[in-house]
């Protein structure tokens, strides 16, 4: 049994806020956390400790992009499961490779790879949650990314605090009980507890999309408007979330079906098609499929439409016999 320590003393009320959004779990439940080696992710995971969440399995995937920084990541996290008497999975992957091979880019191959790890490991330990150490900082970043790929509404409303997700055939629940905790408060959560914590020195350079957006975009819209936008952001991804789990409802049932006929797509209204298509593609393990995904998949229900067409993947949608589906 883990003596008591830091976690038990802390006086900050973070462990409040994970404890509150994961009111539905029993502390006695089996949970695996992904774990990065970074700032959010270790805080996450002390956090969980904190909030008496005892039962966790330590999930960490080698993405093999920054050589000996990657191996020192995994070992850190290795360490970290060692010392908090904690189950921990590791795996890896060419990452590069399976970008080259499937035409994908770096950032959607890296999640495709760690998504498949996260499946298998769930899958492995038999367990059906899975938790995300998303942080407001991060909910801000991927409501704007959305906005910038015109993903509509389902983008606008940014990640939810609870989802379903199937990986592989396996229906998983992601949690990410940070969603309303900052970035800034989780570094002074690691200070005042003085919890050591691994640093992606890639994050600090502008190329990759997502870094593009935190290092140059949003310090200048701050620097325009003030502050008070991230507020506003935050704010309009909660109406679009409603608007969204709306939308859901009504899409749901036949965005769960394996082939959609194409006659009853033709007569919804554009805004429930896009939804259902939206949630058909999610639902066959298409990755954060976008509006041209969507847009593609439309043009296949009109008449003298592609009959195929690619997805991310090196998946395919097909259209035969009055219904499309995946391959």
């Amino acid at each position: 049994m883990r003596k008591n320590s830091d976690h038990d003393r802390s006086p900050f009320p973070l462990a409040a806020i994970v404890r509150q959004e994961l009111a539905s779990i029993r502390s006695s439940r089996k949970l695996l956390v992904a774990v990065s080696g970074g700032a959010d992710s270790v805080a996450l995971l002390h956090l969980l400790l904190e909030a008496g969440y005892r039962h966790l399995i330590v999930a960490h995937f080698n993405h093999c992009l920054r050589g000996a920084a990657s191996t020192s990541d995994a070992i850190f996290v290795r360490k970290l499961a060692s010392r908090l008497s904690l189950q921990f999975e590791t795996g890896s992957g060419d990452v590069r490779k399976i970008a080259r091979e499937q035409k994908l880019s770096l950032e959607t191959a890296a999640r495709q790879a760690r998504y498949s790890f996260l499946g298998a490991s769930a899958r492995k330990h038999r367990v059906r949650s899975l938790l995300l150490a998303h942080h407001a900082d991060d909910q801000l970043e991927t409501c704007l990314f959305n906005f910038l790929r015109g993903s509509g509404a389902a983008g606008l409303a940014g990640m939810k605090p609870t989802s379903n997700r199937s990986i592989e055939g396996l229906p998983l629940i992601l949690h990410r009980p940070l969603l309303k905790v900052s970035k800034k408060e989780l570094l002074a959560y690691l200070k005042n507890c003085r919890l050591p914590y691994r640093e992606d020195l890639s994050n600090r350079i502008a190329v990759a999309s997502r870094n593009k957006l935190r290092l140059k975009v949003i310090p200048l819209i701050e620097e325009c408007f003030g502050p008070s936008f991230r507020e506003s952001i935050v704010r309009n991804s909660s109406i679009f979330a409603h608007e969204e789990d709306f939308l859901a409802g009504m899409a749901n049932p036949m965005a769960l079906q394996e082939h959609l006929p194409v006659k009853i797509l033709q007569k919804l209204h554009p805004a429930l098609r896009r939804r259902v298509l939206h949630s058909w593609l999610k639902n066959n393990d298409i990755l954060d499929p976008g509006f041209a995904e969507v847009e593609r998949t439309t043009l296949m229900l009109t008449e003298g439409g592609p009959a195929k067409i690619n997805l991310p993947g090196n998946r395919h949608a097909r259209r035969r016999s009055g219904v499309i589906f995946i391959e």
